[in-house]
């Protein structure tokens, strides 16, 4: 199956991810009188400016004991209000009535963190009967679960960050706080409701009898307790409102990360389809993918004949400059003349950029790393050379490094090169993925072969042996998990990325993420931890 297949079998998903809980749900919620969480961001977002989605894939086969939670009930989108860029998170009520599984707490924390990293306006369309009880140990105490997303209200709020809260439909319980701790909150008469404790509760814990709308409906919160600032006649009322509000914001300072007038590649951005090897094994060459991505085609490569497992260097995307560090798969000569292999970094790749990703932090240049590595080099004449203490070099750069990062796996993505590489430990603005992606501590074969000797160790010290039947049938079980566990599937239905992207979009996600990026002037200064010379 070629990269366009895999592509269209990705939005095939897409689509069926869209319809959220499905028809009948869908229809219900529609008698009630609301838009879906989809059609409102829709109407929400300016129709003639592009708008990408965050976390489509989170939360797909994750809870099978509790059937589908399509995009984890909640819908994320980076777009244009009035054509000031935002983020909007959209609860799905559709799916679970709009319930918080772990994995939705997870997914709105991260919204929440794109606003707070890159100073962007938040927008929070809220509808959900909150935390999913028969989880409620996975969502309620611990430091990233629901709580949480209020600490993230208060720091966005201090920070002066732009808040806007609409209630369209249940805020029950703690999820009622998420509102009110926003700058300003919407309500939609008829529909939107929000209190501590539902009428159920409130009989059972003081013996009075209520409905919703007199507990806690617009016209209570608008009139009475003033908790709401705004009273909607509709869903349509309430998404206009905040189109009015949005288009009253000041303009924010900037970072000023260089723009020029975007121009396209010399190769067309759908070319990579056919670069990609599809046994992403195999050896392919990533300039050939970078002149398919940079504008003009143009790219200043940095020690092109040094540290050839790495390339490095500076061009633009879409108009933005950028500093590009990515794997070769190729296999190169060193420049002692011996052959290294390619997605390996040795000891001169990680001394050639970590130089680089300094000069880019005192130049200003957003960073964009292209993954596709198998890990550092081993093996004695690696160690004696000191692999180890080039390799944390690297670490510590892209650690303390302080210009927007952005990471997209290309490729493989294994071992301690998923982490000098920028993977997610260590904050990207943005984690993307393409659908060759493979994510793993190690490639399937090493692991299996790996536990392998593990296992006979183990039975050898009891006097026994593995057949060879019993060998390959621990390793095809080995396999085939590290197969599934490795799919991008599986990485974007956790959030270790944000996305599973088309290649032939990259530039786009790239474009609007260093526009989001720029709404954030604070740099700090660039200092790096101890380093081993």
């Amino acid at each position: 199956m070629s990269w366009r297949e895999e592509v269209e079998k990705l939005n095939i998903l897409r689509e069926q991810i869209a319809l959220g809980g499905g028809p009948q749900a869908i229809e219900r919620h529609k008698k009630r009188g609301k838009l879906t969480a989809r059609e409102r961001i829709e109407r929400l977002l300016d129709p003639d400016r592009p708008a990408l989605e965050i976390g489509t894939f989170a939360g797909w086969e994750l809870y099978p004991e509790y059937g589908t939670i399509p995009a984890a009930g909640t819908v994320v989108k980076l777009g244009y209000i009035a054509g000031r860029l935002c983020i909007v998170v959209a609860h799905d009520a559709t799916v679970k009535a709009g319930a918080w599984f772990p994995i939705t707490v997870r997914k709105n924390l991260r919204a929440q963190e794109i606003a707070l990293e890159n100073r962007i306006p938040i927008i929070y369309l809220v509808d959900s009967a909150g935390v999913f009880l028969p989880m409620q140990d996975e969502v309620f105490p611990d430091r990233f679960h629901f709580g949480r997303v209020f600490y993230y209200n208060s720091r966005l709020s201090a920070e002066g960050i732009p808040q806007i809260a609409a209630i369209m439909g249940s805020c029950v319980a703690g999820g009622a706080y998420l509102p009110i701790l926003s700058d300003d909150v919407l309500i939609v008469e008829g529909t939107g409701s929000v209190f501590l404790a539902g009428p159920y509760l409130v009989k059972a814990a003081i013996g009075e009898e209520t409905d919703e709308e007199t507990l806690g409906g617009a016209r209570t919160h608008t009139e009475i307790s003033g908790v709401a600032d705004y009273r909607c006649a509709s869903d349509e009322d309430c998404l206009a409102t905040i189109r009015q509000i949005i288009q009253k914001l000041g303009k924010p300072p900037r970072a000023g990360f260089d723009r020029t007038t975007p121009q396209p590649p010399k190769y067309p951005p759908e070319q990579i389809y056919d670069i990609l090897p599809k046994d992403i094994t195999q050896p392919y060459d990533m300039r050939e993918v970078l002149a398919c991505l940079l504008d003009n085609s143009d790219f200043v490569e940095y020690k092109k004949h040094y540290g050839k497992t790495l390339i490095c260097g500076y061009g633009r995307i879409d108009g933005w400059a950028v500093g590009i560090v990515a794997n070769q798969r190729l296999v190169v000569r060193s420049g002692t003349g011996e052959y290294q292999i390619g997605g390996v970094i040795y000891s001169d790749s990680a001394d050639k950029a970590a130089r680089f990703i300094m000069n880019c932090n005192q130049k200003r240049i957003p960073i964009v790393f292209l993954q596709d590595v198998t890990g550092f080099m081993v093996g004695t004449r690696a160690e004696h050379g000191g692999i180890i203490k080039d390799g944390a070099k690297m670490v510590n750069v892209v650690s303390n490094s302080v210009v927007p990062k952005f990471t997209i796996v290309v490729g493989n993505s294994f071992g301690a090169g998923n982490y000098a590489m920028c993977g997610r430990a260590y904050d990207p603005r943005l984690m993307l993925a393409w659908p060759s992606a493979r994510i793993a501590v190690m490639g399937g074969e090493q692991a299996g072969k790996t536990l392998l000797q593990i296992r006979k160790r183990q039975y050898a010290k009891q006097g026994k042996q593995l057949t060879p039947e019993e060998e390959q049938a621990l390793l095809r079980e080995i396999h085939q998990r590290y197969q599934r566990q490795m799919h991008p599937l599986y990485a974007a239905a956790r959030l270790w990325v944000d996305e599973i992207i088309d290649p032939a979009q990259t530039r786009l996600w790239i474009s609007m993420g260093i526009e989001m990026a720029d709404h954030n002037p604070h740099i700090p200064p660039f200092r790096t931890g101890v380093l081993q010379t």
